[in-house]
């Protein structure tokens, strides 16, 4: 059991785990690492479909544009997962894929869909009348356009520009139509934040998410939820995944400005807690935490783009990771972030799969010579990742490190 006893200017977070909840208090950095790796690793029992879902709704919407991504997750965080329960999961719509929050590609369960979609979709029409020179009427029409267009049945990205094509040739003559010839308009078409996604076949850790359909078709029992309630589920979502955290955190994290934000934390009222961040600044945080969490989640290999970097804005994604091993993940040129290795409650390698599919090596690179895996046990993070992707590991290999 975890003590309850706490001292003027000290954590103990065994006073969250036994009662569930967080007093107001000055923390160290060791001290947000542990809170928030308890929630990003929850202890879950078993690693079926529900243990799989539970776990895709506690963390919330995760970052998918490569599309083994939400796998990787799955087995970081629920070791033991297999290929066809993820896989499954997808094919049976019970995690959706959809173009949503920052314009990015991400995985929700169907309970978190309705918000992701709301969040994103007045910047996503402001984005698209600016391009195209329409007005906001207009705009709405041609969303309802895209989702009729896609109601019935999986269209391929072309075909849905080529239908909006057609319809604003013919209501806005005027309109900038070459605009659509531009791989940005283009993404904002078939990237409607109303669609989902699916691949061309069952793989979808491998294959690019090529045809889109409209969600509440597929899954009618999707709500429609206003901006601010979308805004504010979300936010309650953020901090109980990645809290505490600061205001610029979560909306960077959901794509909307500081003021929307604001009126959020102003209606979860008591909910929230205010928290002295280590370098001073203010954080947020739920009042009553998720339960259920784990102490050390040991080593882990990490997906492309994991919630500990991207679940906050680009000035704080030191929080498990050194500054100045941030860019030997992170290629700022182009946005794109390595999968990454976990150990120690810190981000201390990177890693990749070479080889497919006779047999895969791992290959496993430490950031720094401190880093302690060398000497680490590596096998039960690696049989999670043979597992989550139905892979057969010949080898893991231990590479120099980089400085």
């Amino acid at each position: 059991m975890w003590n309850a006893s706490h001292q003027r200017g000290q954590f103990r977070p065994e006073t969250v785990t036994d009662r569930g909840y967080i007093p107001t208090m000055a923390l160290t950095e060791e001290q947000v690492r542990t809170m928030t790796l308890a929630r990003q690793f929850p202890s879950l029992r078993g690693h079926g479909r529900r243990q799989l879902l539970e776990l895709f709704d506690r963390l919330g919407p995760i970052q998918s544009q490569v599309p083994r991504a939400p796998f990787l997750t799955a087995a970081s965080r629920l070791p033991g997962v297999s290929y066809r329960t993820i896989n499954q999961a997808f094919a049976d719509h019970l995690l959706l894929k959809t173009t949503s929050l920052r314009g990015t590609v991400h995985t929700t369960v169907v309970d978190q869909f309705a918000a992701v979609d709301a969040t994103r979709r007045p910047r996503q029409a402001r984005d698209l009348g600016r391009l195209l020179g329409i007005d906001a009427p207009d705009v709405c029409r041609l969303t309802s356009v895209i989702e009729s267009f896609c109601g019935d049945s999986w269209q391929p990205r072309d075909a849905v520009v080529d239908r909006v094509r057609e319809a604003v040739a013919e209501h806005n003559p005027e309109a900038r139509l070459q605009e659509l010839d531009q791989s940005y308009c283009q993404n904002l078409v078939w990237g409607h934040s109303g669609l989902i996604r699916r691949p061309r076949d069952h793989h979808w850790e491998l294959r690019t998410d090529g045809f889109h359909r409209t969600a509440r078709r597929v899954v009618p029992t999707i709500p429609v939820v206003d901006h601010d309630a979308a805004v504010t589920a979300l936010t309650r979502v953020h901090l109980g995944s990645y809290g505490p955290a600061g205001r610029k955190d979560i909306a960077w994290w959901l794509g909307v400005p500081l003021g929307t934000v604001d009126r959020a934390v102003t209606t979860l009222g008591e909910e929230l807690v205010r928290h002295t961040g280590p370098d001073g600044s203010d954080l947020l945080d739920l009042a009553v935490v998720p339960k259920r969490r784990r102490r050390d989640p040991g080593l882990r290999l990490l997906p492309e783009f994991d919630g500990l970097l991207l679940g906050y804005a680009p000035e704080h994604r030191d929080r498990f990771l050194d500054q100045v091993h941030l860019d030997k993940v992170w290629a700022r040129a182009n946005g794109l972030f390595s999968p990454t290795v976990l150990l120690d409650g810190r981000i201390v390698g990177g890693w990749r799969t070479v080889g497919r599919p006779a047999g895969t090596i791992i290959e496993i690179t430490p950031l720094h010579r401190s880093s302690g895996i060398e000497t680490a046990d590596t096998d039960a993070a690696v049989q999670a990742v043979a597992q989550a992707l139905d892979l057969v590991i010949t080898d893991v290999r231990i590479l120099p490190p980089q400085d």
